[in-house]
């Protein structure tokens, strides 16, 4: 055992090298040097030097929680109705009916499926904690939110967690307005990331990192939290703090996003996994190669897993029509998904080469970040050019969307007044909601809904989360395979 030296104050430690200041950049030696360089001297500051003031960080890493798998958001779903409603595709099948469409039907009923099973599974779990945001009053450019006042209380949502954590523990999203306003309530000990955490649930938090000093980030890590989107649009300082509405907000956001990988330095971890979220609008859709280069080199690559998908990235195009002088137009959105996604291409392609990745192992950007481009990640009807022309007008999921809505019965978004809704989507649009859990159980306010999901998708639903549209294509050709097989089977 040997003891860490940083700026002067002593930390036990397990390093096995004499302690200095080349232990300290060998925390960081899976960083580019630049970025090395930039940890180290983060690290070194006043605001490290207060938060690890008195820790024990052996003690620390012992008390760490580790974060839990999530359930499978593409086959849960799936699974779940062909163990429940295979006996009546059956039944059809025995009774003559060949018809693909109503076997589907009878394949796809959650009103059957969910008729006599009161803990259904909630594999995603959307909480809305605070409409209310650190960049308050001028929030960024494109933002939306509607205010919604805040009525739930930590033991709330809480019951919430426990309610939907059996029998298979959800994927739960802490999102906003700014979650990391509510301060040690979202990360500390008794708070909801370690809460759910220790239930077995997977916790991702969407923020803008602003707030995340070295004690948040140090209790991030702390409390298992498994996932992070932070919000980061450019790199370009000019076009960032116009986004932003504040140059100062750039730098701090940045540094939110440093003091997490540090944390996880010090703690000997790899989680949370951070991811970016960056909204795409006439501003900065042609700096995207650029953005990518720059992204990568603050991204961790580890020998033993260079491809992991830390810092992978969520291309988010710009909504509302009230963003409508932000966003791109028809062709400039066709120039995107080739020109510029080529030249994205061959930077993401001469990185791998740059860390060493054999030509046999390397993957297209789509297939390291599945979620990042907006167009190839699901089928659309149509091709390019029509969705080009829809996306223009700001409608991006139209041409993806399944004739059936499959996953939003094993879904729940709540909105800070306790309101339920559907889905993401639905929880922006804000149509009628399902329930408000403050008066009845979440799968109760599904429940007493299910036979409204025959009128899914509705006009509600034509900017449906990307998300939701790859669960529900997928959801849609795990079942019709299904009936296929079971089809071939019945008829030898």
């Amino acid at each position: 055992m040997t003891q860490l030296v940083i700026c002067g104050r002593l930390f036990v430690d397990s390093f096995g090298a004499t302690p200095s200041s080349n232990v300290v950049m060998a925390m960081f030696d899976h960083y580019l040097p630049q970025h090395r360089e930039k940890l180290s001297e983060l690290l070194r500051q006043r605001e490290w030097q207060e938060a690890l003031d008195g820790v024990d960080l052996e003690r620390l890493r012992a008390e760490t929680l580790k974060p839990p798998s999530p359930p499978s958001q593409l086959t849960g779903a799936a699974q779940y109705l062909l163990q429940r409603n295979s006996p009546r595709l059956r039944q059809l099948l025995d009774e003559g009916i060949r018809d693909e469409e109503q076997l589907l039907d009878a394949l796809a009923d959650w009103e059957l499926a969910i008729s006599d099973d009161e803990r259904f599974p909630i594999l995603f779990l959307g909480l809305v904690l605070t409409l209310e945001c650190s960049f308050d009053p001028t929030r960024c450019l494109y933002c939306n939110q509607t205010w919604l006042p805040r009525k739930m209380e930590l033991d709330d949502w809480k019951a919430v967690i426990a309610e939907v954590a059996e029998p298979v523990p959800p994927y739960i999203y802490l999102t906003g307005g700014e979650p990391l306003l509510l301060g040690e309530r979202v990360w500390g000990d008794e708070g909801i990331v370690a809460f759910a955490t220790k239930l077995g649930c997977a916790v991702n938090i969407n923020t803008n990192a602003e707030l995340i000093t070295p004690k948040v980030a140090l209790n991030l890590v702390k409390s298992g939290l498994a996932r992070i989107h932070i919000s980061l649009d450019s790199f370009d300082p000019k076009t960032q703090g116009k986004i932003f509405r504040s140059n100062e907000r750039v730098e701090r956001v940045l540094n939110g996003i440093f003091n997490l990988q540090i944390a996880r330095e010090l703690i000997g971890v790899r989680h949370p996994q951070i991811h970016i979220n960056c909204v795409l609008t006439s501003l900065n859709l042609f700096q995207f190669p650029k953005f990518l280069r720059s992204l990568l080199s603050i991204r961790e690559a580890p020998k033993d897993d260079p491809l992991s998908s830390d810092f992978a990235f969520h291309l988010i195009p710009v909504g509302g029509a009230e963003n409508e002088s932000l966003r791109p137009n028809a062709e400039q959105w066709r120039q995107f998904y080739t020109k510029v996604w080529a030249e994205a291409e061959r930077v993401w392609q001469e990185y791998q080469e740059s860390i060493g990745v054999s030509a046999s192992e390397r993957k297209s950007l789509t297939e390291w970040a599945p979620f990042a481009n907006p167009f190839l990640r699901v089928n659309h009807k149509g091709g390019l050019d029509e969705y080009c022309e829809q996306a223009g007008k700001g409608i991006y999921w139209a041409t993806a969307l399944t004739k059936r809505c499959y996953v939003a019965p094993s879904q729940a978004f709540i909105l800070p007044d306790g309101s339920q809704h559907w889905c993401g989507a639905h929880a922006i649009r804000r149509p009628s909601p399902i329930g408000n859990v403050r008066e009845r159980k979440v799968r109760e306010n599904i429940r007493r809904n299910i036979a409204k999901l025959r009128e899914l998708p509705n006009e509600f639903c034509l900017n449906c989360a990307g998300a939701t549209c790859a669960i529900n294509q997928s959801i849609d050709r795990i079942l019709r395979e299904q009936i296929k097989n079971v089809s071939e089977k019945h008829c030898e």
